[in-house]
């Protein structure tokens, strides 16, 4: 697991990192050990028996006979390293290959001290560690202590471990949770304390354990295993004829000590095939443009999309290169600029599906197979030396990764998803990833799922359950935490030093498993409001500059910094959506174009510059028959290959004097008044000056200018905002502005599968044969009560809440009214069938509605989870990442049941 070093510098210094000493071993005390074989394969170690005790590398051991302790060797940290090492024990007559199952007896002591710790071993091979750490001041006084791995653990991680533990019944058995311990030897003792500490707080899927320990982990309660791998073979791209021979080739060996360990096919959970994919340019263009393979489906690619040699500029394919930003001139060469930088990321996703067709045939259909990305906006170009780029002062560098509706619309893997380098503040941009995983997921039939990182979480107790339940109400049903660790094993990454954060992962775990014979089998309606995700556009950012300079989207998880203002747009408007609780769907520019795919779609926002005349055609001809249309500064002003266009502007009704395409600039935003039927309004960001031509002025800014425009287009209507809307709603929290973006929502009679009388509360419903849930995520920073009104698809028998146990409910006109105290997080699960409620009762129900469900809400019924989420997709979106204390303002229009 890689991420940027800025962002894990800022994160991961929020942890309580109390344990473990990270001080350096120079300075740390002389420590000793001794051992004591008690048996060997079972019968006790003979008298004559000889051992030798020492460094791992064999050097100085100290040698001892039978049941003998030997006598004590100084503990070999190494001079300025961790405060660790590995030493070696075996049998004197036995050969190095040979190693018996050994079990020991172990003393540890540091000189001049009183304690000495006493552990015990079991041995499957040769290695045993130890460690010098440190009681946190607040714990222990700084006091120094040394022991075997093993005994560490059990004495600084079991005891907030076991506060967080839940009982068996009490886990979750259908949705995948998986986790991973490291051991760092080969102590069975410290293997099997360590899984069997994670499976108690509700993990149930372990990645892959030495062989001796698959029984013991399904012991303990791991049903499932997981695999991982960084790449497979050609990275991202493999355009050899025999590729698929050698993508089974490696799965076949990636999987075969994980079923030599004991496994059954069935228990793999998942499998990660590619971790934070990603490639530099130029090297990327040297390397195809040096590959015959490479070029002929580049060409063949370009014959598919209607294009020739002149076309592009040339006189024969043979003459046809990719090429960079700096290598067009005339629009010939545009458009093999454009074409070159959406071939590669087409390609790559065309390798990740082969590769996951390759894990389907040798696991199962459908088994999860996990690419996960870091480039969190899904920007596939991102021009200038961006993270490692060795052609740093080349103008044609550029970094290149996955465009994630693409890739899901080539099916690149079963599994979609991304991960969070973000604390419990910033939790909301799960329900921002978790709209776009799903969007993209849908358009391939499959699932999508997360990395979750508790490294970076823990500073509230309700953090880590509304990450999670952000990602499994919304429809993710396979989740893997990166990492526990242990620290000392992984140094960097891990979250066993962070033991805020254990308690609030076992309840999330424990919130998951109640409500989880709903939210496995659970599925969300298609919305009715979309996003465009921008495309086209991302080829031309920064084209003024000759070597680009700010626009990383590789492990930059900000909002703002280093974005072009119509890219945070999606965010920003996707926020102002969450907190209206309307769910949205991410579309791609091909969707636009495609007349079926935006037929169940009510309302759909754009704020890309850039768009093909094929999907202003199509949008356009949405619009005539009775969509909505909403555009921001910028939007639609030029085609596919940054070249002029007026089609949109001049369907809106508007001309624009200078196109805005604007970095984000926060520091300088500016501030103009706006005049509104909702109220004076403070416009933050750039200015947008339109002549009308036949569109009506809904909102002036102070100086007279039309801030916000209408115009009919057939049955349907365009609305344009001059500004940059969601931007000034993040970034003023003025609600108005939330209302004017959200108003066409309601005027479209968008139909909501739950509405919530407040805003900031997020309330995705998922459904199923047996019921429907709804996962209540309040964003506010405020509790509060609510009153819930869902749609059901059948009568329903009873409400139920995961923490406050039966609620009272009423029917009416087939949704399902309730109130509930809300505090962070909440599910409600509406179980279909008869009623026990006596006639002529609007409520059913139990009176009682304090007590929290104790038990597992239903058993298991598939040996893995489910591997294709279905259609549809919502949205939930925080603003920043601090939750906004205050006062919640109800909304002054009740249209569609918004707030």
């Amino acid at each position: 697991m890689l991420s940027g070093d800025l962002t894990r510098a800022c994160l991961i210094a929020a942890a309580a990192l109390a344990i473990f000493d990270a001080g350096r071993a120079d300075a740390a005390p002389a420590a000793r050990a001794r051992v004591k074989v008690v048996s060997m394969d079972g019968k006790p170690a003979q008298i004559d028996e000889a051992f030798l005790f020492g460094s791992k590398d064999g050097t100085h051991p100290v040698r001892f006979k039978g049941s003998d302790w030997s006598e004590w060797l100084p503990l070999p940290f190494a001079v300025g390293g961790a405060p660790v090492t590995v030493c070696s024990i075996r049998s004197q007559r036995l050969p190095a290959k040979v190693f018996p199952s050994m079990k020991l007896k172990v003393e540890c002591a540091i000189e001049g001290s009183r304690e000495t710790s006493k552990s015990e071993a079991e041995l499957y091979g040769p290695q045993l560690g130890f460690i010098l750490w440190k009681d946190s001041p607040a714990t222990g006084g700084g006091i120094s202590h040394v022991d075997t791995f093993a005994g560490h653990d059990r004495r600084v991680y079991g005891p907030a471990m076991k506060e967080a533990r839940i009982p068996a019944e009490q886990r979750p058995k259908k949705i995948v949770v998986g986790e991973r311990f490291i051991g760092g030897d080969q102590d069975l003792v410290g293997w099997r304390e360590g899984i069997g500490r994670l499976a108690g707080m509700g993990f149930n899927a372990i990645h892959n354990v030495p062989p001796p320990l698959a029984g013991a982990a399904q012991r303990l309660g791991f049903t499932r295993v997981w695999g991982a791998v960084y790449n497979p073979p050609g990275y991202a791209f493999n355009f050899a004829s025999d590729r698929h021979e050698q993508f089974v080739k490696f799965v076949e060996e990636q999987i075969a000590p994980t079923l030599a360990a004991g496994w059954r096919k069935e228990q793999i959970a998942f499998w990660f095939t590619s971790d934070e994919p990603g490639w530099y340019y130029p090297a990327t263009y040297r390397q195809f443009n040096n590959d015959t393979a490479a070029l002929a489906a580049f060409h063949a690619y370009l014959r598919d999309r209607g294009l020739t040699p002149p076309d592009l500029g040339n006189a024969s394919w043979d003459e046809i290169k990719l090429i960079g930003r700096k290598q067009y001139t005339g629009l010939p060469s545009r458009r093999l600029f454009y074409w070159s930088n959406r071939f590669v990321p087409w390609a790559s996703s065309r390798f990740f599906a082969e590769v996951a067709e390759a894990y389907e045939q040798a696991i199962r259909p459908g088994v999860p197979v996990i690419v996960n990305f870091n480039n969190f906006f899904g920007a596939f170009y991102q021009p200038g030396p961006v993270g490692n780029n060795r052609d740093k002062n080349d103008p044609n560098a550029a970094m290149g990764q996955h465009d994630w509706l693409e890739f899901g619309r080539e099916r690149g893997t079963t599994c979609i998803a991304t991960e969070d380098w973000f604390g419990d503040a910033d939790a909301g941009h799960w329900s921002f990833y978790a709209a776009r995983l799903r969007s993209a997921a849908e358009l391939g039939g499959v699932g999508f799922g997360a990395l979750v990182i508790p490294r970076v979480s823990g500073q509230t107790p309700m953090g880590m359950p509304q990450k999670v339940l952000s990602l499994v109400g919304n429809g993710a049903k396979t989740i893997k935490f990166f990492t526990f660790g242990p620290e000392y094993n992984f140094p960097g990454n891990c979250y066993s030093e962070n033991p805020a954060v254990f308690k609030p992962l076992s309840t999330a775990m424990r919130m998951v498993a109640r409500a989880e014979d709903l939210l496995y089998p659970g599925k969300p309606r298609r919305p009715q409001v979309a996003i465009l995700t921008p495309q086209s556009a991302q080829l031309w950012d920064l084209e003024d500059q000759q070597i680009a300079q700010g626009l990383p989207d590789a492990t930059n998880s900000r909002v703002f910094f280093g974005r072009m203002h119509y890219l945070s747009e999606v965010f920003t408007l996707h926020v102002a959506l969450l907190h209206s609780g309307v769910p949205v769907r991410f579309v791609d520019e091909e969707a636009l174009s495609s007349p079926d795919s935006l037929k169940d779609c009510r309302v759909l926002y754009i704020s890309a510059p850039d768009l093909p005349a094929e999907c202003v055609e199509g949008v356009l001809r949405w619009v005539s028959d009775g969509g909505t249309l909403v555009t921001v500064a910028g939007t639609g002003l030029f085609d596919r290959y940054h070249q002029p266009a007026q089609m949109l502007a001049r369907a809106s009704g508007i001309a624009v004097k200078a196109p805005l395409r604007p970095l984000v600039d926060e520091d300088h935003a500016g501030a103009v008044a706006a005049i509104t039927d909702a109220g004076d309004l403070t416009a933050m960001g750039p200015l947008e000056e339109l002549t009308l031509a036949d569109a009506r002025p809904v909102a002036h800014f102070s100086h007279g200018a039309a801030a916000v425009t209408e115009k009919a287009l057939g049955q349907g209507r365009i609305i344009h905002f001059a500004i940059f809307p969601g931007f000034s709603y993040v970034k003023n929290g003025n609600d108005a502005w939330r209302q004017m973006i959200v108003r066409p929502v309601h005027d479209a009679a968008v139909a909501l599968p739950a509405t919530v009388n407040v805003t900031k509360v997020e309330a995705p419903v998922l459904y199923s044969e047996t019921g429907a849930v709804a996962t209540l995520l309040n964003w506010s920073g405020k509790e509060q009560e609510i009153e819930l009104s869902v749609a059901v698809d059948k009568p329903v028998r009873q409400v139920e809440s995961v923490l406050r146990g039966r609620l009272k409910f009423r029917a009416d006109a087939g949704r399902v009214k309730l109130r509930v105290h809300l505090a962070e997080v909440d599910v409600i699960l509406l179980r279909y069938g008869t009623s026990k409620a006596k006639k002529g009762n609007r409520y059913a129900g139990s009176k009682g509605t304090g007590a929290a469900v104790s038990r597992v809400a239903s058993r298991a019924t598939d040996s893995h989870p489910a591997e294709c989420v279905g259609r549809g997709e919502r949205a939930r979106r925080r603003s920043r990442g601090i939750p906004r204390a205050g006062h919640i303002e109800r909304g002054t229009g009740q249209r569609a049941g918004l707030p």
